[in-house]
C-alpha cells in the first residue's frame, strides 16, 4: 500500500550527531542510481507494495529536494530516502544508519521501549540509568518527548522503518529507537519526558563515551538462556537471537537432558523479543519438539544476480555446494528451491521432549524466530500464546549488503522470498497464535492458567 512521505520530518530537532561528510550534487546522484540498480538487480519482487514507476518518481523527489539544501550530510541523505526504501514494504531491504551512529558519541536514551499502533512504552530502565530514578516506571506509556506528542512520534517511526505493515514497522521500530532518538528528538543533553499517568521528568543523558564510568555493572545480554522452576513443574526458555549455532547444539542437550533428569513436564519458550537470524537454530530446536521428519519452508524464490555472486564469493561461512548451485543460475532469473526433498529428523524417542510445550509470540516476534512459530505451529509441537508475529509467513530472506560508493551508508536488499510450510501465495500475514493476548502479558497467563502442577 502506498503512503505519501511526510518529508517534514527532516526539519524536526537538530540531531546530537556530528554532520561531518557533506555530499555533493554528483555523489548524491550516483549513490541514488546505485540504490535503483541494486534494488531491481538484486529483489526477487521489489514491487509489490509500490509500483516501480511511482519508486522511481519519489525516489527522483527525494533527490530533487536534498539537492535544493545548499549543504548535505550522509545523515540528510539517509534522512530524504530511507522512507522511500520503506515503501517498498519489504522488512529486509533498507538504508542502514546504525553503523555510521555507533561511530559518533550518541546519546543513551534512558529506557527500552515497546511500540505498537497504541503508542510507545516504557519496558524497563537500561542500567546506565538505575540509579537515576526513584520509582519503577515499567509499562508507562510515553505522551511527548522534548515538545512531540506520541502522535507524531508514532508517524516518524512507521515513515522509517521498514517491514511488510504498518503494524510490523511500529512493532520492529523498537530496535532502533536509541538511533531514531539521536537523529530525530533530541535537543541537548537534557530529555523532557512526560508519560500518560501525569509524571514529568527531566532526565541528564549520558554519552557513549561516559557509560563506564557512570556504571559499574557489568551486565550481558545472552542469546539464549533458561531458569528451571522445579517447585511449579515448568522451565523457561528465553530465546532472544537466532545466533551462534556452535554453541547452541550443546546448549539444547543440556538443556534437554536437565528438563528430564528433574522431571520438568511444562516448557516455555519465550520468542516475544526475538528478531531472527540463523534459521538453523530453529531446525535444532525443533528436533526435540516434533515426532517426525520436518522442513521449515515450502519453498524459496531465489533471484540470480552478478551483484549476488560477487557478494556471495566474498562471504564466509556459505556452503561450497550452495554457492555453486548459485553461480550456475542465470543473471536476471528466478529459481525455486523446493524444500520438500530437504527433510530434517528429529531426535530420537529418548532425547525428544515429550511434555506440554508453550510458545510465547509477539509483534517483535521476527525473521527466522517468527519462521520457527509458524513450523511450530504447523507441526502441532505446542501452544502459541500473545499476539500476531511481526514476521510474515510468507517474507524476505537473504539479505545483500552492499556500501553506497559516496555516503559508504550500507544499503541492505533482500534476495530471497521464503514461503514457510503450509503457507499458500495469499497468507500476506504473520504467526497467529493459539490464545491470543496483550504480549506482555502471555508468560504470566501461561503459568497461571496453562500449567497443572
Amino acid at each position: 500500500m502506498f503512503r505519501k512521505i511526510l518529508y517534514s520530518f527532516v526539519i524536526l530537532p537538530c540531531i546530537a550527531l556530528a554532520q561531518t561528510a557533506e555530499m555533493t550534487p554528483k555523489q548524491v546522484r550516483e549513490d541514488v542510481g546505485f540504490m535503483i540498480k541494486s534494488i531491481d538487480e538484486v529483489s526477487v519482487d521489489p514491487y509489490s507494495g509500490i509500483s516501480r514507476k511511482k519508486f522511481i518518481f519519489e525516489m527522483q523527489k527525494a533527490e530533487k529536494d536534498i539537492l535544493k539544501q545548499k549543504k548535505r550530510s550522509i545523515v540528510d541523505f539517509y534522512k530524504a530516502f530511507q522512507p522511500v526504501m520503506v515503501m517498498l514494504e519489504d522488512g529486509h531491504t533498507e538504508l542502514n544508519i546504525s553503523d555510521y551512529i555507533s561511530k559518533t558519541d550518541y546519546f543513551i536514551f534512558p529506557f527500552l521501549v515497546r511500540v505498537s499502533e497504541d503508542g510507545v512504552f516504557v519496558k524497563s530502565t537500561k542500567s546506565s540509568y538505575h540509579e537515576a530514578f526513584t520509582e519503577d516506571l515499567k509499562g508507562l506509556k510515553i505522551t511527548d518527548m522534548n515538545s512531540i506528542n506520541s502522535t507524531k512520534i508514532l508517524e516518524l517511526l512507521q515513515h522509517y522503518t521498514s517491514g511488510e505493515s504498518k503494524k510490523s514497522r511500529l512493532e520492529l521500530s523498537e530496535y532502533f529507537f536509541n538511533n531514531y532518538y539521536n537523529l530525530f528528538f533530541t535537543k541537548g543533553n537534557i530529555l523532557e519526558i512526560t508519560f500518560d499517568q501525569g509524571q514529568k521528568l527531566e532526565i541528564p543523558l549520558i554519552r557513549k563515551s561516559e557509560k563506564k564510568s557512570i556504571t559499574s555493572r557489568n551486565i550481558v545480554t545472552k542469546s539464549y538462556y533458561y531458569e528451571v522452576t522445579k517447585e511449579k513443574n515448568y522451565a523457561v526458555f528465553t530465546f532472544r537471537q537466532f545466533a551462534d549455532i556452535e554453541k547452541f547444539r550443546p546448549f539444547l542437550a543440556q538443556m534437554f537432558l536437565e528438563l528430564k533428569a528433574e522431571g520438568i513436564q511444562n516448557l516455555i519458550i519465550d520468542i516475544r523479543d526475538n528478531g531472527g537470524g540463523n534459521s538453523e537454530l530453529g531446525d535444532e530446536l525443533l528436533k526435540y519438539l516434533v515426532s517426525k521428519p520436518f522442513s521449515q519452508y515450502e519453498k524459496t524464490l531465489v533471484k540470480y544476480s552478478d551483484i549476488r555472486k560477487e557478494y556471495l564469493r566474498k562471504s564466509s561461512g556459505i556452503d561450497s555446494t550452495e554457492l555453486k548451485n548459485y553461480l550456475q543460475g542465470i543473471s536476471g532469473t528466478v529459481g525455486v528451491i523446493d524444500h520438500s526433498k530437504n527433510i530434517i529428523e528429529p531426535k530420537d524417542k529418548n532425547e525428544r521432549f515429550t511434555g506440554n510445550v508453550y510458545l510465547l509470540a509477539s509483534g517483535q516476534t521476527f525473521s527466522s524466530a517468527a519462521d520457527f512459530a509458524n513450523a511450530f505451529k504447523f507441526y502441532k509441537a505446542g501452544k502459541i500464546i500473545g499476539s500476531e508475529t511481526g514476521g510474515f509467513i510468507i517474507s524476505p530472506g537473504e539479505v545483500v549488503n552492499r556500501q553506497l560508493p559516496n555516503s559508504k551508508l550500507f544499503l541492505n536488499v533482500s534476495s530471497t522470498i521464503d514461503f514457510n510450510i503450509g503457507a499458500t501465495e495469499h497468507d500476506r500475514h504473520g504467526v497467529m497464535p493459539d490464545i491470543q493476548m496483550e504480549a506482555g502479558k502471555a508468560l504470566d497467563y501461561t503459568v497461571e492458567r496453562l500449567i497443572k502442577q
